[in-house]
């Protein structure tokens, strides 16, 4: 026998097997607190265990399967178990126990022998290796004894061979076996002549830890040995021997036992209490502290809104965007929104036109725009439509790169001057045709841009609730609540006090803006477990106030002045989005129209821009039907800076003032 034989050997007599649990006695109980546990004496559970094998063998091969081998004597391998179980404690320290394993049993043999070759005229090493991978399934009958939570047991270990495989190879080096190959009887397959059934022996120790309070859930860290005591080849001298160390999850079934209840009190002597009564008040904050019967939310909205310029100019004889144009990137485009301009001034918001159209497109996938480049028809750019088509393509890249807008949704032409172009006579007319113009198919959803942003407040913003205990006995505890329809508010809670201060500040957002209420409610509980409620009901009425920040307004006169009709270079007829902001104007009920001023901007004929500004106010005021004596014109008006082309067409414009009735 090998000193590796004798080490196992030794090893699986003094390591004792793990038991599936710890016995703790057939019905045995585990206190808990005041209630007691009774234990199943039946429990189960589930192993997982890893190892070594160690195979001790005398044969030269298999039968039937060549092989040069002188003999075969020793192998190892790692190897596994894994399993259900079940046991039944028999008393406190005896029982059985029934596993159900399989197991990974392969070993590597490996044999080499010395031999004279001829052709090498020399000595030359012939190496035979042979690998086996064997599973077997397993049933382990054990008698289990318990000490504490250590266990030990011993038994039977039967084994059904499930697979049982080898693959066998011989090599030789130096030299060949035939003058031309190195490796002879290589082969593969199943183990012949193997048994139906194997037997042999197991034992082990395992320590449980319980998982739980009542121990019937149990980890148990278990060392295993097992020796097989027959072939496992019949027609070899061949047995193995393993060893394994892994865990094993138990459960046991538990019945708990409340203990008896104790015996019932006397009767209680009753004293008759006072009846429990509460009131409740809601004052303001102020030192008269006067009751507060309602709240008023208000809404100040401030409204931003200008006429939207379709246009985009461009620098001499270029096709980039000027740097004033506010461009995004991909990701800053996810987030835009309107609200954010509405700190900006009038120019500063058209400066991202190219936004508030990506903005529209992106919104309203029905939507197209024509993208019409035009060239300044004068100079160098004198019929170049090749540079009107740069731009309005730069301007076309700009929706698809940034705003993911299809190309079959973006029109392309080029001109080389606009349909309605201004004066080319000047430098400024001539700056004014260096542009792009967007022609949205529905107009309507690019000629106002609305900015609205609101605030919410609340009157009063802060009140003091004030609850009191009228009569009854010591209070327990007491819950002031506050609430709407729809909203939790507030909620106080205490000990003892009979007289209670609250001070609440009432969020304004979480008021609903029609027929909403304040519920205030006052609880109390008594030490005799009595309850009052005091409640009350304050309405909450709604205000609207809205500020247009573009439409200048006199707190004393409530004068309110518009400028949202723009004109083309030397025009006075009123397009159909002027045609649209007429009709809103003429809607507006309770106003009285008390000036009309037309506009130009200071280039170009004095006279001109005069006659000019004076029939833009005549043709709006024919159309509101205004006095003829209200009509007048400013041929140098200045509402943003003329020195940019953009500018200029803000103040080619009609002011309309009008007065609230």
């Amino acid at each position: 026998m090998s000193d590796r034989m004798r080490v196992l050997i030794a090893i699986i007599l003094c390591c004792l097997s793990i038991s599936d649990h710890p016995v703790l006695g057939q019905n045995a109980r585990a206190p808990i607190r005041d209630d007691q546990v009774n234990i199943s004496p039946f429990s189960f559970g589930i192993h997982a265990l890893g190892g070594y094998n160690v195979h001790t063998a005398s044969f030269s091969g298999f039968k039937g399967i060549p092989s040069c081998c002188p003999e075969y004597s020793e192998a190892a391998n790692t190897g596994s178990s894994i399993g259900l179980s079940g046991s039944y404690a028999l008393n406190q320290h005896l029982g059985i126990t029934l596993r159900a394993t399989f197991n990974g049993l392969g070993g590597d043999f490996t044999s080499n022998e010395i031999q004279y070759v001829m052709s090498q005229s020399g000595f030359a090493t012939i190496t035979h290796e042979l690998e086996t991978s064997l599973g077997i399934a397993a049933l382990e009958p054990q008698t289990t004894l318990t000490f504490g939570r250590a266990s030990v047991s011993t038994g039977l270990w039967m084994g059904m061979p499930l697979s049982m495989r080898f693959s066998q190879r011989e090599t030789i080096f130096p030299g060949t076996f035939d003058g031309l190959n190195r490796i002879r009887n290589e082969l593969s397959g199943d183990i012949p002549f193997t048994p139906s059934m194997i037997f042999g022996v197991s034992a082990g120790l395992s320590y449980a830890f319980p998982l739980n309070r009542t121990n019937n859930l149990r980890l148990a860290p278990e060392i295993r040995g097992f020796a097989l005591l027959q072939e496992l080849s019949e027609s070899t001298a061949w047995k193995a021997i393993g060893i394994r160390a892994g865990l094993s999850l138990l459960w046991s079934d538990v019945e708990i036992i409340p203990p008896p209840p104790p015996p019932p009190p006397p009767p209680p002597i009753i004293i008759p209490l006072p009846d429990l009564l509460s009131s409740l008040s809601v004052t303001t904050m102020e030192s008269d502290r006067n009751s507060v019967d309602s709240f008023l939310l208000t809404e100040r909205i401030d409204r931003v809104i200008q006429p939207i310029l379709p246009y985009v100019f461009f620098d001499d004889e270029s096709a980039e965007i000027p740097i004033r144009y506010q461009l995004l990137n991909a990701q800053q485009s996810t987030v835009f929104n309107e609200q954010t301009l509405m700190p900006l001034e009038m120019l500063g918001r058209y400066h991202h036109v190219l936004n508030l159209a990506g903005l529209r497109l992106r919104n309203d996938s029905s939507l197209t725009i024509t993208i019409i480049g035009n060239s300044a028809g004068a100079g160098k750019e004198r019929r170049n439509t090749g540079l009107a088509y740069k731009r309005a393509e730069k301007i076309a890249s700009y929706f698809r790169t940034i705003w993911n807008i299809d190309s079959t949704r973006l029109i392309i032409k080029a001109k080389g001057i606009p349909d309605n172009p201004s004066n080319n006579s000047y430098p400024e007319g001539i700056a004014e045709n260096r542009r792009v113009e967007l022609q949205f198919s529905d107009p309507s959803v690019f000629e106002v841009l609305t900015i609205m942003d609101s605030v919410l407040s609340i009157m009063p913003e802060r009140v003091q609730v004030r609850g009191k205990v009228i009569s009854g006995p010591m209070i327990e505890r007491w819950r002031i609540t506050a609430m709407t329809d729809t909203n939790y508010l507030h909620e106080s809670l205490g000990l003892h006090n009979t007289f209670v201060n609250s001070t609440m500040t009432i969020a304004p957002e979480k008021l609903g803006k029609h027929n909403d209420s304040v519920r205030f409610r006052y609880n109390v509980v008594d030490t005799a477990g009595r309850s009052h409620t005091s409640s009350i009901s304050l309405p909450v009425a709604y205000d609207q106030v809205i500020t247009d920040k573009t439409i200048d307004n006199s707190s004393t006169e409530k004068i309110k002045r518009y400028s949202l009709i723009l004109f083309d270079f030397d025009a006075a007829t009123l397009s159909d989005r002027n045609m649209r902001v007429i009709d809103a104007i003429k809607s507006t009920n309770g106003i009285q129209i008390t000036s009309i001023l037309g506009a130009t901007d200071p280039y170009g004929d004095q006279e001109r821009n005069a006659k000019l500004a004076l029939e833009r106010a005549g043709v709006v005021g024919t159309l509101l039907n205004a006095d003829p004596l209200i009509i007048k014109g400013n041929s140098v008006y200045q509402g943003t800076s003329n020195a940019l082309p953009e500018g200029r067409f803000y103040n080619r414009t009609v002011i309309i003032e009008a007065k609230e009735q």
